[in-house]
Protein backbone atom coordinates (compact mmCIF):
# COMPACT_ATOMS: atom_id res chain seq x y z
CA UNK A 1 0.00 0.00 0.00
CA UNK A 2 1.32 3.98 -1.01
CA UNK A 3 0.28 5.34 2.08
CA UNK A 4 1.94 3.01 4.95
CA UNK A 5 5.26 2.69 2.83
CA UNK A 6 5.23 6.71 2.39
CA UNK A 7 4.38 6.92 5.84
CA UNK A 8 7.28 4.68 7.70
CA UNK A 9 9.73 6.22 5.29
CA UNK A 10 8.53 9.83 6.37
CA UNK A 11 9.06 9.26 10.08
CA UNK A 12 11.95 7.11 9.97
CA UNK A 13 13.65 9.09 7.14
CA UNK A 14 13.09 12.73 7.14
CA UNK A 15 12.16 13.59 10.31
CA UNK A 16 16.01 12.31 10.91
CA UNK A 17 17.80 15.26 8.39
CA UNK A 18 19.78 17.76 9.73
CA UNK A 19 17.53 20.32 7.52
CA UNK A 20 14.22 19.35 7.69
CA UNK A 21 11.07 19.53 9.91
CA UNK A 22 8.31 17.05 10.03
CA UNK A 23 5.80 17.23 12.65
CA UNK A 24 3.91 14.71 14.55
CA UNK A 25 -0.31 15.41 14.63
CA UNK A 26 -1.64 17.40 17.59
CA UNK A 27 -4.72 16.54 18.93
CA UNK A 28 -7.48 18.85 20.08
CA UNK A 29 -7.23 22.21 18.15
CA UNK A 30 -9.76 24.26 17.66
CA UNK A 31 -10.11 25.14 13.48
CA UNK A 32 -11.73 27.79 11.78
CA UNK A 33 -12.19 28.57 8.16
CA UNK A 34 -11.62 31.97 7.34
CA UNK A 35 -13.30 32.54 3.51
CA UNK A 36 -13.63 36.31 3.21
CA UNK A 37 -10.67 38.28 2.51
CA UNK A 38 -12.34 41.50 4.66
CA UNK A 39 -12.81 39.47 7.45
CA UNK A 40 -9.57 37.95 7.56
CA UNK A 41 -7.92 42.07 7.47
CA UNK A 42 -10.93 42.81 9.95
CA UNK A 43 -9.91 39.58 12.18
CA UNK A 44 -6.44 40.55 11.57
CA UNK A 45 -6.82 44.04 13.08
CA UNK A 46 -9.09 42.69 16.52
CA UNK A 47 -6.07 40.36 17.22
CA UNK A 48 -3.26 42.73 16.94
CA UNK A 49 -5.26 45.00 19.21
CA UNK A 50 -5.28 42.09 21.76
CA UNK A 51 -1.73 41.23 21.48
CA UNK A 52 -0.20 41.46 24.99
CA UNK A 53 3.53 39.99 24.19
CA UNK A 54 4.40 39.36 20.54
CA UNK A 55 2.85 39.13 17.28
CA UNK A 56 5.37 36.95 14.82
CA UNK A 57 4.59 37.55 11.17
CA UNK A 58 5.72 36.51 7.45
CA UNK A 59 4.20 37.20 3.91
CA UNK A 60 5.44 37.13 0.90
CA UNK A 61 5.86 40.75 0.09
CA UNK A 62 4.65 44.21 2.54
CA UNK A 63 3.71 46.48 0.22
CA UNK A 64 2.03 50.51 0.64
CA UNK A 65 -1.88 49.46 -0.71
CA UNK A 66 -4.36 49.89 2.06
CA UNK A 67 -4.45 46.53 3.76
CA UNK A 68 -0.89 46.61 5.21
CA UNK A 69 -1.39 50.27 5.67
CA UNK A 70 -4.13 49.84 7.96
CA UNK A 71 -2.18 46.78 9.98
CA UNK A 72 0.84 49.16 10.39
CA UNK A 73 -0.97 51.40 11.99
CA UNK A 74 -2.40 48.59 14.42
CA UNK A 75 1.55 47.48 14.95
CA UNK A 76 2.50 50.13 15.65
CA UNK A 77 0.06 50.95 18.55
CA UNK A 78 0.94 47.44 19.55
CA UNK A 79 4.83 47.98 19.37
CA UNK A 80 4.17 51.70 21.43
CA UNK A 81 2.53 49.20 24.36
CA UNK A 82 5.57 46.94 24.83
CA UNK A 83 4.58 44.85 22.02
CA UNK A 84 7.49 42.62 20.15
CA UNK A 85 7.01 42.83 16.44
CA UNK A 86 8.52 40.26 14.43
CA UNK A 87 7.89 40.41 10.40
CA UNK A 88 9.39 38.48 7.45
CA UNK A 89 9.33 39.11 3.75
CA UNK A 90 10.99 38.96 0.81
CA UNK A 91 13.02 41.61 -0.78
CA UNK A 92 12.27 40.48 -4.37
CA UNK A 93 8.78 40.60 -4.27
CA UNK A 94 8.40 43.19 -2.12
CA UNK A 95 9.79 45.63 -4.74
CA UNK A 96 8.57 44.56 -7.09
CA UNK A 97 4.99 45.78 -5.25
CA UNK A 98 6.37 48.76 -3.90
CA UNK A 99 10.00 49.32 -5.06
CA UNK A 100 9.99 52.95 -3.44
CA UNK A 101 9.68 51.27 0.15
CA UNK A 102 6.23 53.13 0.86
CA UNK A 103 4.85 50.53 3.33
CA UNK A 104 8.07 49.53 4.93
CA UNK A 105 8.02 53.38 6.27
CA UNK A 106 4.68 53.03 7.34
CA UNK A 107 5.81 50.83 9.90
CA UNK A 108 7.97 52.26 13.53
CA UNK A 109 10.75 50.60 13.32
CA UNK A 110 12.73 52.84 15.74
CA UNK A 111 12.50 50.79 19.23
CA UNK A 112 10.79 53.03 21.95
CA UNK A 113 10.98 50.67 24.76
CA UNK A 114 12.12 47.35 25.87
CA UNK A 115 10.38 45.72 23.07
CA UNK A 116 11.99 45.08 19.43
CA UNK A 117 10.48 45.35 16.33
CA UNK A 118 12.42 43.88 13.43
CA UNK A 119 11.58 43.95 9.51
CA UNK A 120 13.70 41.70 8.09
CA UNK A 121 13.63 40.80 4.06
CA UNK A 122 15.36 37.84 2.64
CA UNK A 123 17.61 39.01 -0.60
CA UNK A 124 17.66 36.30 -2.99
CA UNK A 125 20.45 35.60 -5.81
CA UNK A 126 22.43 32.44 -3.93
CA UNK A 127 23.14 29.51 -6.69
CA UNK A 128 21.83 31.26 -9.78
CA UNK A 129 18.11 31.31 -8.23
CA UNK A 130 16.44 34.58 -9.25
CA UNK A 131 13.33 34.24 -6.90
CA UNK A 132 14.76 32.38 -2.95
CA UNK A 133 11.53 33.77 -1.26
CA UNK A 134 9.99 33.48 1.91
CA UNK A 135 6.32 32.72 0.53
CA UNK A 136 4.43 31.64 3.94
CA UNK A 137 2.00 33.29 5.47
CA UNK A 138 1.97 33.29 8.84
CA UNK A 139 0.25 35.50 11.60
CA UNK A 140 1.01 34.46 15.50
CA UNK A 141 -0.66 36.45 18.38
CA UNK A 142 0.96 35.63 21.84
CA UNK A 143 1.56 32.14 20.98
CA UNK A 144 -2.27 31.33 21.38
CA UNK A 145 -3.73 32.19 18.03
CA UNK A 146 -2.04 31.44 14.84
CA UNK A 147 -3.24 31.94 10.65
CA UNK A 148 -1.90 30.74 7.75
CA UNK A 149 -3.47 30.02 4.55
CA UNK A 150 -3.01 31.96 1.17
CA UNK A 151 -3.31 35.74 1.45
CA UNK A 152 -0.42 38.01 1.15
CA UNK A 153 -0.32 41.80 3.52
CA UNK A 154 -1.65 43.66 -0.01
CA UNK A 155 -4.68 44.75 -1.35
CA UNK A 156 -4.70 42.16 -4.15
CA UNK A 157 -5.80 39.84 -1.54
CA UNK A 158 -8.81 41.23 -1.82
CA UNK A 159 -9.88 40.24 -5.50
CA UNK A 160 -8.33 36.90 -5.09
CA UNK A 161 -10.14 33.63 -4.24
CA UNK A 162 -8.05 32.32 -1.14
CA UNK A 163 -8.58 30.64 2.31
CA UNK A 164 -7.13 30.93 5.81
CA UNK A 165 -7.34 28.94 9.14
CA UNK A 166 -7.09 30.24 12.20
CA UNK A 167 -5.90 28.25 14.50
CA UNK A 168 -5.81 27.65 18.63
CA UNK A 169 -4.36 24.60 20.69
CA UNK A 170 -1.37 22.78 20.31
CA UNK A 171 -1.06 22.75 17.01
CA UNK A 172 0.35 26.88 17.12
CA UNK A 173 3.41 25.74 18.78
CA UNK A 174 4.54 24.16 15.72
CA UNK A 175 3.67 26.87 13.53
CA UNK A 176 6.10 28.85 16.02
CA UNK A 177 8.48 26.20 15.76
CA UNK A 178 8.50 26.76 12.07
CA UNK A 179 8.76 30.41 12.32
CA UNK A 180 11.78 31.01 14.81
CA UNK A 181 13.69 28.69 12.70
CA UNK A 182 13.33 30.84 9.93
CA UNK A 183 13.70 33.95 11.54
CA UNK A 184 17.04 32.78 13.30
CA UNK A 185 18.41 31.42 9.59
CA UNK A 186 16.99 35.32 8.59
CA UNK A 187 19.23 36.35 11.18
CA UNK A 188 22.03 34.41 10.57
CA UNK A 189 22.03 35.62 7.03
CA UNK A 190 22.05 39.60 8.02
CA UNK A 191 24.83 39.03 10.70
CA UNK A 192 27.06 37.27 7.95
CA UNK A 193 26.53 40.09 5.53
CA UNK A 194 26.18 43.16 7.58
CA UNK A 195 28.47 42.68 10.81
CA UNK A 196 31.60 41.04 8.82
CA UNK A 197 33.96 44.14 8.02
CA UNK A 198 37.17 44.17 7.06
CA UNK A 199 37.61 40.45 7.76
CA UNK A 200 36.71 41.14 11.65
CA UNK A 201 33.13 40.98 13.17
CA UNK A 202 31.84 43.89 14.80
CA UNK A 203 30.22 42.46 17.74
CA UNK A 204 27.66 45.26 18.35
CA UNK A 205 25.88 44.55 15.46
CA UNK A 206 25.67 41.28 16.21
CA UNK A 207 24.36 41.71 19.49
CA UNK A 208 21.75 44.07 17.53
CA UNK A 209 20.41 41.31 15.68
CA UNK A 210 20.22 38.66 17.98
CA UNK A 211 18.58 40.47 20.61
CA UNK A 212 15.83 40.00 18.07
CA UNK A 213 15.42 36.47 18.42
CA UNK A 214 13.41 34.74 20.95
CA UNK A 215 13.97 31.41 22.95
CA UNK A 216 12.16 27.68 22.21
CA UNK A 217 12.22 27.57 25.85
CA UNK A 218 10.32 30.77 26.46
CA UNK A 219 6.49 30.22 27.44
CA UNK A 220 5.33 33.27 26.17
CA UNK A 221 6.10 32.55 22.86
CA UNK A 222 4.92 28.62 23.62
CA UNK A 223 2.92 27.97 26.18
CA UNK A 224 1.50 25.20 27.17
CA UNK A 225 -1.65 25.08 25.04
CA UNK A 226 -4.90 23.50 27.13
CA UNK A 227 -6.52 22.09 24.13
CA UNK A 228 -10.11 22.03 23.54
CA UNK A 229 -12.35 18.92 24.03
CA UNK A 230 -13.37 17.12 20.53
CA UNK A 231 -11.03 19.55 18.52
CA UNK A 232 -9.47 18.32 15.42
CA UNK A 233 -6.12 16.42 14.76
CA UNK A 234 -3.64 18.77 12.85
CA UNK A 235 -0.33 19.07 12.02
CA UNK A 236 1.76 21.82 10.51
CA UNK A 237 3.84 20.42 7.19
CA UNK A 238 6.39 23.03 6.31
CA UNK A 239 9.17 22.81 3.57
CA UNK A 240 12.34 25.04 4.31
CA UNK A 241 14.29 25.24 0.45
CA UNK A 242 16.04 28.35 1.97
CA UNK A 243 17.56 26.30 4.30
CA UNK A 244 18.22 23.44 2.51
CA UNK A 245 19.73 25.85 -0.44
CA UNK A 246 22.24 27.37 2.08
CA UNK A 247 22.94 23.77 3.68
CA UNK A 248 23.41 21.80 0.33
CA UNK A 249 23.90 24.44 -2.11
CA UNK A 250 21.54 23.02 -4.59
CA UNK A 251 21.97 23.33 -8.71
CA UNK A 252 18.82 24.60 -10.68
CA UNK A 253 18.11 20.39 -11.56
CA UNK A 254 18.80 19.57 -8.15
CA UNK A 255 16.44 21.88 -6.27
CA UNK A 256 13.35 20.88 -8.78
CA UNK A 257 14.00 17.45 -7.00
CA UNK A 258 14.86 18.13 -3.84
CA UNK A 259 13.10 17.10 -0.41
CA UNK A 260 9.77 18.84 0.22
CA UNK A 261 8.11 17.77 3.07
CA UNK A 262 4.89 19.41 2.14
CA UNK A 263 4.72 17.53 -1.45
CA UNK A 264 6.48 14.60 -0.32
CA UNK A 265 3.81 14.09 2.22
CA UNK A 266 0.56 14.53 -0.42
CA UNK A 267 2.00 12.16 -2.48
CA UNK A 268 2.06 9.20 -0.09
CA UNK A 269 -1.74 9.73 0.87
CA UNK A 270 -3.91 7.35 -0.17
CA UNK A 271 -7.50 8.43 -1.31
CA UNK A 272 -10.18 7.72 -3.72
CA UNK A 273 -11.67 11.07 -4.52
CA UNK A 274 -9.11 14.13 -4.34
CA UNK A 275 -10.58 17.72 -5.02
CA UNK A 276 -8.12 20.40 -5.28
CA UNK A 277 -6.92 24.70 -6.12
CA UNK A 278 -3.99 24.83 -8.08
CA UNK A 279 -2.75 28.20 -9.37
CA UNK A 280 -1.50 27.00 -12.07
CA UNK A 281 -1.10 23.01 -13.27
CA UNK A 282 3.03 23.31 -13.41
CA UNK A 283 4.16 20.42 -10.98
CA UNK A 284 7.50 18.79 -10.47
CA UNK A 285 7.99 15.41 -11.92
CA UNK A 286 7.08 13.94 -8.55
CA UNK A 287 4.12 15.57 -8.23
CA UNK A 288 2.89 14.72 -11.61
CA UNK A 289 4.12 11.15 -11.56
CA UNK A 290 1.24 10.75 -8.36
CA UNK A 291 -1.05 12.70 -10.02
CA UNK A 292 -0.89 10.42 -12.91
CA UNK A 293 -0.12 7.22 -10.97
CA UNK A 294 -3.48 7.59 -8.60
CA UNK A 295 -5.28 8.42 -12.09
CA UNK A 296 -4.40 5.20 -13.76
CA UNK A 297 -5.85 3.49 -10.52
CA UNK A 298 -8.99 4.64 -10.81
CA UNK A 299 -8.89 7.49 -8.59
CA UNK A 300 -10.60 10.72 -9.19
CA UNK A 301 -9.12 13.98 -9.14
CA UNK A 302 -11.00 17.19 -9.80
CA UNK A 303 -9.02 20.58 -9.99
CA UNK A 304 -9.86 24.08 -10.28
CA UNK A 305 -7.16 26.37 -11.53
CA UNK A 306 -6.57 30.12 -13.52
CA UNK A 307 -7.86 30.60 -16.87
CA UNK A 308 -6.24 32.65 -19.39
CA UNK A 309 -8.18 35.80 -18.32
CA UNK A 310 -7.98 35.23 -14.76
CA UNK A 311 -4.51 34.63 -15.09
CA UNK A 312 -3.92 38.27 -16.15
CA UNK A 313 -3.79 39.80 -12.42
CA UNK A 314 -0.24 38.49 -11.90
CA UNK A 315 1.08 37.52 -15.51
CA UNK A 316 -0.76 34.94 -18.01
CA UNK A 317 3.03 33.64 -18.88
CA UNK A 318 2.21 31.00 -16.19
CA UNK A 319 -1.42 29.83 -17.53
CA UNK A 320 0.30 29.66 -21.33
CA UNK A 321 3.37 27.85 -19.81
CA UNK A 322 1.12 25.48 -17.80
CA UNK A 323 -1.27 23.93 -20.96
CA UNK A 324 1.16 20.91 -22.23
CA UNK A 325 0.88 19.43 -18.39
CA UNK A 326 -2.69 20.33 -18.13
CA UNK A 327 -3.35 18.76 -21.73
CA UNK A 328 -1.22 15.30 -20.22
CA UNK A 329 -3.33 15.44 -17.23
CA UNK A 330 -6.30 15.34 -18.53
CA UNK A 331 -5.79 12.97 -20.99
CA UNK A 332 -5.05 10.90 -18.22
CA UNK A 333 -8.32 11.35 -16.51
CA UNK A 334 -7.89 14.92 -14.76
CA UNK A 335 -10.94 16.89 -14.68
CA UNK A 336 -10.23 20.19 -14.63
CA UNK A 337 -12.13 23.54 -13.85
CA UNK A 338 -10.81 27.07 -14.99
CA UNK A 339 -11.78 30.05 -12.98
CA UNK A 340 -13.90 32.51 -15.04
CA UNK A 341 -12.89 36.85 -14.82
CA UNK A 342 -16.42 37.83 -14.76
CA UNK A 343 -17.08 38.07 -10.95
CA UNK A 344 -16.05 39.54 -7.19
CA UNK A 345 -13.31 37.23 -7.08
CA UNK A 346 -11.20 37.47 -10.31
CA UNK A 347 -8.84 35.09 -10.23
CA UNK A 348 -8.03 31.60 -7.70
CA UNK A 349 -5.01 32.14 -5.37
CA UNK A 350 -6.23 29.22 -2.94
CA UNK A 351 -3.87 26.18 -2.31
CA UNK A 352 -6.58 23.61 -0.90
CA UNK A 353 -6.30 20.29 -1.07
CA UNK A 354 -9.31 17.87 -0.05
CA UNK A 355 -8.63 14.16 -0.03
CA UNK A 356 -12.02 12.10 0.63
CA UNK A 357 -14.52 13.47 3.24
CA UNK A 358 -12.60 14.50 6.04
CA UNK A 359 -9.05 14.98 5.21
CA UNK A 360 -7.79 18.38 3.96
CA UNK A 361 -4.56 20.45 3.52
CA UNK A 362 -4.59 23.99 3.46
CA UNK A 363 -1.45 26.45 3.34
CA UNK A 364 0.76 28.37 1.30
CA UNK A 365 1.95 25.83 -1.33
CA UNK A 366 1.05 26.20 -5.06
CA UNK A 367 1.87 22.55 -5.46
CA UNK A 368 4.21 23.85 -8.42
CA UNK A 369 7.74 23.82 -9.48
CA UNK A 370 8.45 27.68 -7.80
CA UNK A 371 6.63 26.22 -4.51
CA UNK A 372 9.13 23.44 -4.26
CA UNK A 373 12.62 24.88 -6.40
CA UNK A 374 13.09 28.24 -4.39
CA UNK A 375 10.45 29.17 -2.01
CA UNK A 376 9.82 28.40 2.17
CA UNK A 377 6.30 27.12 2.17
CA UNK A 378 4.10 26.22 5.04
CA UNK A 379 0.25 24.06 4.90
CA UNK A 380 -1.87 22.77 7.94
CA UNK A 381 -3.00 18.97 7.40
CA UNK A 382 -5.63 17.71 9.45
CA UNK A 383 -8.63 15.29 9.73
CA UNK A 384 -12.39 17.12 10.36
CA UNK A 385 -15.14 16.19 8.05
CA UNK A 386 -17.53 19.34 9.42
CA UNK A 387 -14.98 21.45 7.82
CA UNK A 388 -14.23 18.85 4.82
CA UNK A 389 -18.00 18.99 4.00
CA UNK A 390 -17.56 23.00 4.14
CA UNK A 391 -14.86 23.02 1.51
CA UNK A 392 -16.83 20.18 -0.69
CA UNK A 393 -19.84 22.07 -0.27
CA UNK A 394 -18.04 25.38 -1.91
CA UNK A 395 -15.74 23.50 -4.41
CA UNK A 396 -18.88 21.62 -5.96
CA UNK A 397 -20.49 24.51 -6.24
CA UNK A 398 -17.55 26.81 -7.65
CA UNK A 399 -16.55 23.59 -10.25
CA UNK A 400 -20.51 22.98 -11.30
CA UNK A 401 -21.50 26.71 -11.83
CA UNK A 402 -20.10 27.80 -15.14
CA UNK A 403 -20.85 31.35 -14.63
CA UNK A 404 -17.77 30.76 -11.90
CA UNK A 405 -15.75 27.94 -13.71
CA UNK A 406 -15.65 26.30 -17.26
CA UNK A 407 -14.67 22.75 -17.62
CA UNK A 408 -11.47 22.64 -19.44
CA UNK A 409 -11.76 19.43 -21.39
CA UNK A 410 -8.83 17.93 -24.03
CA UNK A 411 -10.65 19.63 -27.23
CA UNK A 412 -10.59 23.04 -25.20
CA UNK A 413 -6.72 22.79 -24.26
CA UNK A 414 -5.53 21.27 -27.75
CA UNK A 415 -7.53 24.63 -28.83
CA UNK A 416 -5.51 27.25 -26.41
CA UNK A 417 -2.01 25.15 -27.42
CA UNK A 418 -2.86 25.54 -31.28
CA UNK A 419 -3.73 29.74 -30.09
CA UNK A 420 -0.44 29.97 -28.08
CA UNK A 421 1.84 27.74 -29.39
CA UNK A 422 4.74 30.00 -30.64
CA UNK A 423 4.50 31.69 -27.11
CA UNK A 424 4.79 28.14 -25.03
CA UNK A 425 8.03 27.43 -27.77
CA UNK A 426 9.30 30.85 -26.41
CA UNK A 427 8.43 29.98 -22.96
CA UNK A 428 9.90 26.52 -22.83
CA UNK A 429 12.83 27.20 -24.58
CA UNK A 430 15.56 26.32 -21.88
CA UNK A 431 16.80 29.80 -20.17
CA UNK A 432 13.36 31.01 -20.06
CA UNK A 433 12.10 27.68 -19.07
CA UNK A 434 14.19 27.81 -16.14
CA UNK A 435 13.46 30.94 -14.61
CA UNK A 436 9.71 30.77 -15.34
CA UNK A 437 9.01 27.53 -13.42
CA UNK A 438 10.65 28.93 -10.43
CA UNK A 439 8.44 32.13 -10.42
CA UNK A 440 5.69 30.06 -10.37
Amino acid sequence: MRNLLGLLLLSLCLSSSAYSKVYDYTHNNRLSLIEDPRTSVDLKVELIRSAKHHINIVTFFWDDSAVPARLAVELNKAHDRGVEVRILTSYIATLGTDPLGKGKRNLNLKSKNHATYSYLSLTPGTSFSVNNSLHEKIFVIDGEKAIIGGRNASNSSLSGKDLEVLMEGPVVNQVQDHFKRMFDFIIDQRISTHCNQNDSVDSQCVQEYKKLEFSSKDANFFPEQAGFTGGEDARILSHEALIHQKELGLSRSERLTQQDDILDTVTKIEFKKLRAYNYFIIPTPKYKKFLEDSLAEGDSIEMITNSYESAKFSSNYGYIYSIPDAMDLVEDGLELHQWQRNQKLNYVHEKVMIFDEDHVIVGSHNFGVGSTAVSNEIAIEFKSKPIADRLIEVFEYESGNPAITMKADLNFLEQEYEKYKMQIKILRMKIVEGILREIY
